[in-house]
Parts: C-alpha cells; structure tokens; sequence
C-alpha cells in the first residue's frame, strides 16, 4: 500500500511539475498588480511566454523540427531583448500609455514567432541568404562560427547568445548607477532564464530554472519593497517607519537624541534645493560613522534622530559631541555650474580658490527614561524639545 501511495505521490508531482513556471508566473503578475508596477507584469508575461514557446518546442514531431528551431532561436533572441527594455519600467503603472504600447509590442512579437510555423523550411536564415549573395566565403565563415557557437551552447546561435550578453551588461550598468535591488532581480532572472533555455533538452532542468526565474523576481521585489518603506532614499539611513518600530523593542536603558541641522531652511533658499539636498546626504555620511552603537534615522526634512540602547543620556553626549565637531570641522563646497561641468579626471584637482564654501552645524537634544518620561515616545518629544533649547541657546551644541 506504501509503495502504491508513493507511487500516486510522485506520478502526482510530475503532473504538476510543468505548469509550476506558470503558477510563480501568476504570482509575480498578482505582485505587480497589487504595487501598479508595469515593468514587473510584462516582464512575468514574457517568461510564461516563452516558456511556452520553449515547452512547445521540446514538444514537436521531426518533420516540424526546422519550423521549430526557427521558433526556438527567435524566442531566445526576444526574451532578452524584452527583459532589457522592461527593467526601466519598473516605476510605470499600469493601465498608462507606456504600458499599453509594451504590451500590444509582446503580442505582435508572439504572433510574429507563429507565423515562423507556418514559413518554408530552409535549412538557414534569411540574414545567412543575404550575407551569401554579397560574399559565399563570409557567409561560410559566419556558418561555421555560429555552428560552433552553437554547439557550445546546446543549440543557442549567436544571436540570441550577444543578445543576452548584452543586456546582462546593460543591467549590470544600470545596477551600479541605481543601486536599486530590482536590477539584482532582473540580473538573475536573465542568468536563470539563460541555463532554463540550454537545459531544455533535459526538461525537468528547464523547469527547475524558469521557476527559479520567477522566485528571483519575487524575492527582489519584496526586498526593493522593503527598501522603499524602511530606507530613506535620499540619505541611505533607516526610515521614521524604522524607527517606530525600534522604540517599541528598546529595553529599560537607552537615550534618544534629536538632530537638526542649523540654519537649513535659510541654506536652502540661498543655494538651492539641490545644493539642500547634498547638505542632507553629508550629514547623513558622517552620522553613518557615530560611535557608541547607535542606531541612525533620518526622521523628516533637515531632522535626524539617534537611538543609544543600553546608554545613558551622559553616556550618548561623548559620542554626540564628537559627532557634532566632527561637522563642524567639515568644510561644505557649494557646488556651482562650473563644478557640474568638469570631468571626473579633473573633480579635485582644482583649487579651491574662488569657490564657495559653507559652514554647516548641527544642534542635539538628548533625553533618557525618567519617572516622568516613561515610553519611548516621551523621551523622543523630551530629547526634541531640549534640541529647540539648544537652538535657542546659540545653535552647534549638545543639550541634555
């Protein structure tokens, strides 16, 4: 009875086994949905496509063979080209022009593949005819290169195979611009679906790697999800999300400090929001590097907050203060037209005569649990009413 029951249990699993692509590919379309993404629905629609065409493929009778290489090779090249061009649509939403246009292009390009069933069969391509009409010896060449190529591939052409280089380059380079963790998606969707098509002549193989494909794309976005509501973009600290929930988990000893940035709005309207911006992001740096085991948060505009566990508010000031010196003997260079316009061979080489130059500072209020102040949150609005004291008592200090 066990071995009968097994039995069930396997010839079960191998019957679902080949839509399990399908089924990841659902949920990747259900996630994109739910976050409006557009990128992510059309590039879950191309894999489930072409893990069609290439399931179809391993499936056909020897007399369709050439039609289906025609199908296969022309899949291998498209998948790629398409994964390149929806990685910088990941911002769309959908239901917009943009993603109208993607997705009427990704069915001309499935009806454009069938068609090729129904083409005679020809032994090469039309760009191979085209190439032996202006010179036989080339063509030969290039038959002999894409040949071995092509056994070195289990059957992918060249083509298909520069096509995937290329874009694999082309999100690489956009990974180390960005930064972004769905780039890291697509990257490793691209590699996975890569090793699915060369394994289609073992199928369980190619299954395994186009699920895999999917899962890739699945995790990044929950990771670049997590990015978003955790991390602020600007500065590259933890969120005001974050630290809510870091005061709920803090014990009985611990100081909450309160950082402003003195002067801001004024800096602001004086040089600009951009030049505001970079203002932020050095603050941001240098409060990366605080010691004492702080844990940092932007907490919303020209406003930073530090979190001490198991510190007391006099414990916390030594690590405030060589902080706060620490900005204060930073020397800001507003960066002007000029500064823009130079190249990065020639970025620090200039002197720094007949640049402006800025001080910035910062005001810190300190508080820790007292009888009064019993919750997080009263000795956060406690440490942020002692910053406004250090403010009104002549700013670039540390109060506690």
């Amino acid at each position: 009875m066990n071995k009968a029951s097994n039995i069930r249990e396997i010839r079960a699993f191998l019957v679902i086994l080949p839509i399990m692509p399908y089924i990841i590919f659902s949920a990747v379309v259900l996630m994109g949905w739910r976050y409006n993404n557009a990128g992510l629905i059309l590039t879950s629609l191309t894999l489930a496509l072409s893990y069609f065409v290439f399931s179809s493929y391993g499936s056909l009778s020897f007399q369709q063979k050439s039609a289906g290489l025609s199908i296969f090779e022309a899949g291998a090249f498209l998948l790629p080209v398409n994964l390149a061009f929806f990685s910088m649509i990941t911002k769309r939403r959908i239901f917009t022009t943009t993603f109208v246009v993607y997705l009427l292009l990704l069915g001309l390009q499935l009806v454009a593949v069938l068609l090729l069933c129904r083409m005679p069969n020809s032994s090469h391509s039309p760009l191979w005819t085209f190439i032996h009409n202006i010179s036989p010896q080339m063509a030969d060449s290039l038959s002999q290169v894409s040949t071995r190529l092509g056994s070195g591939f289990h059957g992918i052409r060249p083509a298909a195979l520069f096509a995937f280089s290329g874009t694999f380059l082309f999100l690489l380079i956009r990974f180390l611009f960005t930064h972004d963790a769905i780039q890291v998606g697509f990257i490793g969707t691209l590699v996975a679906s890569f090793l699915g098509i060369i394994a289609f002549r073992t199928f369980p193989a190619a299954i395994i790697y186009f699920s895999a494909a999917g899962l890739i794309l699945i995790i990044t976005t929950i990771e670049s999800s997590y990015f978003m509501a955790y991390v602020d973009e600007l500065t590259g600290l933890q969120s005001r999300r974050s630290m809510n929930e870091t005061l709920i988990n803090l014990g009985h000893k611990y100081a909450i400090a309160m950082i402003d940035v003195d002067n801001f709005k004024k800096f602001n309207d004086t040089y600009g929001h951009k030049t505001g911006d970079q203002v932020l992001k050095m603050i941001a740096v240098q409060l990366n590097k605080i010691t004492g085991s702080a844990k940092t948060f932007r907490y919303g505009g020209e406003e930073f907050a530090a979190i001490f566990p198991g510190k007391s508010a006099e414990e916390a000031r030594l690590h405030l203060e060589k902080y706060r010196h620490g900005v204060a003997s930073t020397l800001f260079i507003v960066r002007g037209k000029q500064r823009r316009r130079s190249s990065p061979k020639n970025r620090g080489k200039r002197k720094l005569f007949g640049q402006k130059q800025d001080k910035i500072t910062v005001s810190i209020g300190v508080a820790e649990p007292s009888k009064k102040l019993t919750t997080p949150d009263k000795v956060l609005k406690s440490a942020d009413k002692i910053l406004y004291k250090a403010k009104k008592a002549g700013r670039n200090r540390v109060m506690v």
